[in-house]
């Protein structure tokens, strides 16, 4: 998943560099999405994103952080979760001002974010939440349903919050897909470093607890 989480990302970073056929292509499935889009649904847009916006995320990760090393005296899960998301917003930060590009100009939430937009800080805030969510559920469900079920929940909800945040105008579909590699290559990473990383073992095969 790293290999490719970070081919992904350099393949997308090249075309924006060189402005490729993805950057081009961004505008109109931008436009053609936001075309199927109701009002009421946009208002629904409007509250997934502001309910995964920096802060929040980063508020509900330090409450999981506390919760998991006193109510469940789970040091290696607490570090895990907190190496995760808050490090990875910072890179995401830093990814979004090596690249310094604009936010789309069809209105929506793009005029008033601030900063840049690739990659998506929402969405990759909130694949690297769930994300560790995931993995930390992985290690301690050893049925085969919730296993799957708690991944295909953590896939649920970050591809919701990318659809807000394309829908509302405040990204091009590029920058969302970026962040998810981005996302997904950082947790590998901080799974491998913690020692989370359950190996050669698929997502959905029966798992006894890590600890």
């Amino acid at each position: 998943m790293l290999a490719l989480s970070v081919a992904v990302f350099a393949a997308l970073a090249l075309d924006l560099v060189l402005g490729g056929p993805v950057s081009s292509f961004d505008r109109a499935a931008s436009d053609w999405l936001r075309g199927f889009v109701a009002p009421a649904t946009m208002r629904a847009m409007a509250l997934v994103s502001a309910l995964h916006a920096p802060r929040p995320i980063i508020g509900t990760t330090l409450a999981l952080v506390a919760l998991l090393l006193i109510g469940r005296r789970d040091r290696r899960g607490a570090v895990f979760v907190l190496l995760s998301v808050i490090p990875g917003a910072v890179l995401n930060a830093l990814l979004k001002r090596a690249f310094e590009r604009p936010r789309p100009d069809f209105g929506g939430l793009g005029h008033a974010a601030g900063d840049f937009a690739f990659p998506s800080g929402h969405v990759a805030n909130s694949a690297l939440f769930y994300g560790s969510i995931a993995v930390l559920l992985l290690h301690h469900f050893d049925r085969r349903a919730a296993r799957c079920g708690a991944v295909a929940v953590a896939v649920a909800l970050v591809v919701l919050v990318g659809v807000s945040r394309i829908v509302l105008g405040a990204h091009y579909p590029g920058d969302v897909i970026a962040a998810l590699a981005e996302a997904l290559a950082w947790l590998a990473l901080c799974a491998m470093a913690t020692g989370m990383a359950r190996r050669s073992q698929p997502v959905c095969r029966r798992a006894g607890d890590y600890r």
